[in-house]
């Protein structure tokens, strides 16, 4: 029926006035007018009822002004008469939605730390010296990673009282896990003072550089990274003097002690209960991957690992910082990889045609990545050949090539725990880890295939898993 048609029929219609009967046109069209946005989108006449007597027309004054017994009938009126034609809902912002400068940063972030090694190198010879921070590493990343685990959870809920509290306390914990685990292993092995404070101070500052990222005050971590680096490039660039070898150790300890002071200072203030026991046991995973992740990158140039006695492992060291780098762009890749299928999720009707659309998309990152890590290497090979820091032998490329792998497999594994699957990416690198050991004598083939054979599983995996639409909400 057209709106003509009801004009006429309200017009023959009885005078108003009288008890239930309609009131003239021209009344009900201004209530059309000014609750059309309220009729084209109401799903029944109850919305419109309620919209009514929110604006503050009751039972009394409908039957008055428009002659209707009541409210509700006055909405069932208006509901024939406004075509339904529903708004489409504001467009909600990306949370996804990341520029090139924050992954840049943590690109850089994560790769300064290694002009440190070489500047202490005189610090650090021998095979004590390497198993302490071999150990420093291994607890800090672990540890770390279970931090990031906690302080996100609680950033998340928008408690940032708790938050602060929760970073205060588990760095505290983490820095005595790490010192007990170095005085250990300082009394197993008798490295020397220098290589336990070195590697004290390596932890120190990984606890630090978590509490600040997830604080989200990384430029902060410039500051506290710009006395080391300064320091290290201009011995290196130096020729390595001996006689400011000393001095420069002092100025490397500028650093832990600068991230320690800020990461109490901006937890300053925190309340609530630090750690609560489900908490922790949800963090396991997270810690359990940082483990994983450290020692699978560390195999390589551990001399009785992958690296041959008194070796050194060229391949290794070349790819190590470019790697580092890369997770700079493996974290803006991440973050293109979830606004791309959010809006997948939005514009596909169809379970199977988005499972199909998804997967060709994460095939896409994962290319991505790669693509952005090979021109890493690249750059930093010609950089050291040209320099003359290192040559080329036959088994750099497979090194090159097991770390390539590597870094792609570490990130469908961080995809994948962002997504909600947790257990599977760190039981994959500890195969993965275990057939390297396994299969070391075979040397840098045993490390590529076991490479190769993670990022593959994870590869499967990830696809057969994202390619479900309720991994994306």
């Amino acid at each position: 029926m057209s709106a003509g048609t009801l004009s006429g029929l309200q017009q023959a219609a009885p005078p108003s006035g009288l008890p239930g009967h309609p009131a003239p046109a021209d009344g009900i069209t201004g209530l059309c007018e000014q609750f059309a946005d309220v009729c084209r989108s109401a799903a029944d006449a109850l919305e419109i009822a309620a919209a009514l007597e929110f604006d503050g027309l009751n039972d009394q004054a409908v039957k008055a002004k428009y002659g209707y017994a009541d409210v509700f009938d006055l909405a069932e009126e208006l509901h024939r008469r406004v075509p339904l034609d529903p708004a489409e809902p504001p467009a909600e912002p990306d949370p996804w939605r990341l520029g090139p400068g924050r992954p840049t940063l943590h690109g850089l972030l994560y790769s300064l730390p290694a002009l440190f090694f070489p500047a202490a190198a005189g610090l650090l010879s021998g095979p004590a010296s390497i198993t302490v921070l071999l150990v420093s590493m291994l607890v800090s990343w672990s540890a770390s990673q279970g931090l990031a685990y906690l302080g996100y959870v609680r950033l998340g809920r928008g408690d940032d009282a708790a938050t602060k509290r929760t970073l205060r306390y588990g760095f505290a914990v983490a820095a005595l896990g790490v010192a007990v685990a170095l005085a250990v292993a300082g009394l197993v092995t008798g490295a020397r003072t220098t290589a336990l404070v070195f590697g004290l101070g390596q932890g120190l500052y990984l606890l630090g550089a978590t509490v600040l990222m997830v604080l989200r005050a990384e430029r902060l971590l410039l500051l506290v990274l710009a006395p080391g680096c300064l320091a290290g490039a201009g011995f290196l660039a130096l020729g390595r003097p001996a006689g400011l070898a000393a001095a420069v150790g002092w100025v490397l300890v500028v650093t832990p002690l600068l991230g320690t002071a800020l990461a109490f200072r901006l937890t300053r203030g925190g309340g609530g209960r630090p750690f609560v026991r489900t908490e922790l046991a949800a963090a396991v995973p997270s810690a359990v991957f940082g483990l994983l992740a450290a020692a699978l990158i560390a195999f390589p140039v551990v001399p009785s690992w992958g690296a041959g006695p008194g070796g050194v492992n060229t391949g290794a060291l070349l790819a190590a910082v470019p790697l580092s780098l890369s997770m700079g762009a493996a974290e803006w890749t991440l973050f293109w990889y979830r606004r791309r299928s959010r809006r997948l999720l939005r514009s596909t009707g169809r379970l199977r045609v988005f499972g199909r659309r998804v997967r060709l998309v994460l095939l896409a990152a994962l290319t991505q990545y790669l693509v952005a890590t090979v021109l890493l290497i690249a750059a930093a090979t010609a950089l050291a050949w040209t320099s003359g820091l290192a040559g080329p032998d036959r088994g750099t490329a497979g090194q090159i090539g097991a770390y390539l792998a590597l870094g792609g497999a570490m990130f469908l594994a961080l995809l994948l725990q962002t997504m909600g699957s947790r257990i599977v990416p760190p039981a994959a690198c500890a195969a993965a880890f275990a057939v390297e050991l396994a299969c070391r004598g075979f040397g840098v083939r045993a490390q590529l295939a076991a490479m190769a054979g993670l990022l593959l599983f994870l590869c499967v995996y990830a696809l057969a898993v994202l390619g479900k639409a309720s991994r994306h909400f």
